[in-house]
């Protein structure tokens, strides 16, 4: 390969990092945003066929919205390689990480102490959590696919690679195995489901991280044989021996948790990453604590969060009462009780029941543990769905300032918290508060996600929404006619989206005084909608009802 190729016609390669039996590693410059990137070249020839290549494609828009976890590597941008007319290789454009593959970190340390252990699957398990989520599953969970970076007193932390670009490794890799016994890669830590060609879904990361942990806490894999297709078959039929056997300092419940992970059936592991997590609290060393990723909520677009430059206003807070510790395990099966509450729709009851256990949280894991700062925020969220939008908004307030001092303002909690300031601020009819809180955030998304990005699209309706409704119709009216054509143009014409965005630009046309121009909107939208939705339809019905509005104003 020739130093010095473009792919994209942005992407220039560097220096090569790697290269493995799918493809290559690459060094390359973002010349567009002037950022240093990593690029992996997927061989077509390796890719098996244009169906394993669309799924690579659909898997890489999913994964696009991981951005921002603290415990995945970001990928950036996709597509196939133009100087071979479209059959050239697949590329993916990836966050940039300097660090080492667990891999290599396994090849110098054998078992490893119990904390660090328990640490490093806490934090994969983080970002396979905040993945299972958004509805990606890895199918390729191995040591080479974790990096370890920042490494150091605190044991370094780990990213996720190869989220998306694992979907062609993965279909790949089952598919040969059936269909005619030869290994691509390593069988060490693949599923009994993955073995046996059927789909990997959540259940089969977990298995893997569990083989990972096994081999983090012995020094051993669960399975190792120089015949790989022996290896496989172990996964099928055997028991691993438990880590607490081979290795007596591997307490009792860790050593359960990793042959509940292993489990032949998967039915019968644990049920989320979530719990992997959970489970593994106790046998983390006291210390700085990593940021986590959020537990599952409803995800519309939210930003990913900076410091804002005006101050909200502060509210003054009391100190909670002091609680002795207690039972760690108990004190979290409460708190999804309460989350099984609001699971029912009872909303208020669930933020009653969190806000009785803040005390129990803080003096058991202290204030500053992700499960409080998570429950911290699950209470405001749940404030704010049971209606009051400004004790919400409030608690919201004091949250954002711990995290974004604990954590930095683009950690995941922070970018739901900051999302779920501006939506309440605007419920609560402070539209100037979720105006601000939206307008700071878009230029920053664009720097982290490119302009294009559709959370930075839907953060630039919420914008264009508030400033209208904050008293600066004209404000609205620029912001939406900016925003129009780039939501056609990367959403659709058809989308929801850009059909609600020019609802608010014909409606606040005639808000600033242009009735006549509002109607002509509205007569448009109102064809659109009737081939889209039907003449009869509720959609199309609201739609004439605001042309009759706007006609008639125009006329008087």
């Amino acid at each position: 390969m020739a130093e010095e190729r473009v792919l994209g016609g942005r992407y220039r390669l560097l220096s090569q990092l790697g290269r493995g039996g799918m493809g290559e590693v690459w060094q390359a410059v973002d010349e567009l945003l002037d950022r240093s990137v990593a690029v992996k070249l997927i061989r077509a020839g390796r890719a098996g066929s244009e169906e394993v290549a669309a799924r690579f494609r659909r898997e890489a828009r999913l994964t696009a919205r991981l951005a921002g976890h603290p415990n995945v590597v970001i990928l950036h941008d996709f597509g196939y390689d133009g100087a071979h007319g479209g059959s050239g290789p697949v590329y993916a454009v990836m966050e940039l990480v300097a660090g080492r593959s667990l891999t290599a970190v396994l090849r110098e340390s054998g078992p490893m102490p119990v904390p660090r252990a328990a640490d490093l699957v806490s934090q994969a398990a983080s970002g396979l959590g905040a993945a299972h989520a958004a509805g990606i599953v890895h199918r390729d969970v191995k040591p080479g696919n974790l990096m370890v970076v920042e490494e150091g007193s605190g044991g370094g932390t780990v990213k996720v690679l190869d989220f998306g670009i694992a979907a062609l490794t993965a279909a790949t890799q089952s598919r040969r195995i059936t269909r005619t016994g030869q290994v691509i890669g390593t069988p060490l830590y693949m599923s009994p489901e993955q073995v046996r060609g059927e789909r990997v879904e959540r259940a089969g990361d977990l298995y893997s991280l569990g083989a990972i942990l096994y081999q983090l806490l012995t020094g051993q894999p669960p399975f190792a044989s120089q015949d790989s297709l022996a290896v496989l078959h172990r996964h099928l039929v055997e028991a691993p021996r438990p880590a607490a056997q081979l290795r007596p300092e591997v307490p009792e419940p860790l050593s359960e948790l990793v042959g509940s992970m292993l489990a032949k059936r998967a039915q019968e592991r644990p049920a989320t990453a979530e719990e992997v997590r959970d489970r593994l609290a106790p046998f983390l060393a006291s210390g700085p604590i990593r940021p986590s990723r959020p537990r599952s909520e409803p995800r519309t677009g939210t930003p990913a969060p900076v410091p804002p430059t005006r101050p909200y206003t502060r509210v003054a807070t009391t100190r909670p009462e002091t609680v002795g510790p207690e039972d760690p395990g108990r004190l979290l099966a409460l708190v999804d009780g309460a989350r099984a509450t609001a699971d029912a729709g009872q909303f208020a009851a669930a933020a009653r029941e969190l806000r009785g256990l803040l005390p129990r949280l803080r003096s058991t894991f202290g204030p500053e543990h992700p499960d409080t700062l998570r429950a911290r925020r699950r209470e405001a969220y749940l404030t704010g769905k049971s209606g009051e939008h400004r004790r919400a908004v409030e608690r919201l307030d004091a949250l954002l300032a711990d995290l974004a001092r604990l954590h930095g303002a683009r950690h995941p909690e922070a970018l739901a918290v900051r999302h779920y300031l501006a939506t309440n601020a605007g419920r609560a009819g402070d539209h100037a508060l979720a105006a601000r809180v939206h307008g700071d955030l878009v230029p920053d998304l664009v720097a982290l996600h490119g302009p294009d990005a559709e959370r930075v699209l839907t953060t630039r309706l919420y914008l264009a929404f508030e400033a209208g409704e904050a008293g600066g119709p004209e404000r609205a009216v620029e912001l939406l006619e900016e925003l129009v054509p780039d939501l056609t143009r990367v959403l659709g014409e058809d989308d929801p989206s850009t059909l609600r965005a020019r609802h608010y630009l014909a409606a606040y046309l005639g808000h600033s005084g242009r009735p006549a121009e509002a109607a002509r909107r509205y007569h448009a939208l109102l064809a659109h909608h009737t081939r889209v939705h039907g003449a009869q339809s509720a959609e199309a019905e609201r739609i004439r009802a605001h042309l009759r509005q706007w006609q008639d104003r125009a006329r008087g």
